[in-house]
């Protein structure tokens, strides 16, 4: 009785749709797996979300390339999980990563939001929540480093609770790198090129710091 239940929460392949309301955000990565928070306060983007709670709860969320209305080819699902209406007439959900997709072409609605048709067939695997293996503590020390140059903390306690699969989504989501590297992460075809993506950037950006500043004492 539980896996019945358990089923109807569940996204699987024929579950993916081939057209979904996209959601430009600016530096914000979504990944398989990761949460999201979001606060909905454009009438537009409060009619998309009223449209996708009355259909899948699907929203794709894709990062703008420039102010010129251009977005890059690559986005993530999200669902929405929980949302509340605010007493100032706003939205604030939860989104949660389901699959990856292509964007094909996007047209704009009567409610001003567009709806774009898209491709996720090259991505089935992000449905999979086998866990991956990976240095756990090594990430997590290079992400604390990284933090630190940022000055910001990370919260080890909580990400003890996290398998390896939500912390590799967790902390790259959270992490403030810029654009284009999320966009690389987002990108990377599998989990193994993913963990090896972000293990290049954190030791780029570690690499910087330390050779402009010499040595560190981040450790």
């Amino acid at each position: 009785m539980e896996d019945n239940i358990k089923k109807l929460f569940q996204v699987d392949i024929e579950g993916l749709p081939s057209s979904i309301p996209i959601f430009p955000l600016d530096n914000v990565l979504l990944l398989p797996f990761g949460k999201l928070p979001l606060n909905i306060f454009e009438e537009r983007y409060i009619k998309m979300t009223l449209d996708s709670l009355k259909n899948n709860r699907m929203i794709g969320i894709i990062q703008p390339k420039n102010n010129n209305n251009e977005l890059f080819q690559m986005g993530c699902i999200g669902k929405i999980t929980s949302y509340i209406e605010t007493p100032d007439y706003r939205l604030v959900l939860n989104l949660e990563g389901v699959c990856r997709f292509v964007l094909h072409e996007r047209n704009l609605t009567p409610k001003g939001y567009y709806q774009a048709s898209i491709d996720c067939q090259d991505y089935y695997d992000d449905l999979d929540n086998m866990e991956p293996s990976m240095d756990r503590n090594g990430l997590i020390q290079k992400y604390t480093n990284f933090f630190k140059m940022k000055k910001l903390d990370i919260d080890k306690e909580v990400l003890a609770e996290t398998s390896n699969l939500q912390l590799l989504s967790t902390l790259a989501m959270l992490a403030p790198f810029n654009k284009i590297d999320k966009q690389a992460i987002l990108e990377s075809p599998n989990i193994l090129s993913r963990i090896n993506t972000i293990n290049s950037i954190l030791d780029l950006n570690t690499f910087q710091v330390v050779s402009s500043k010499g040595p560190s004492q981040l450790n």
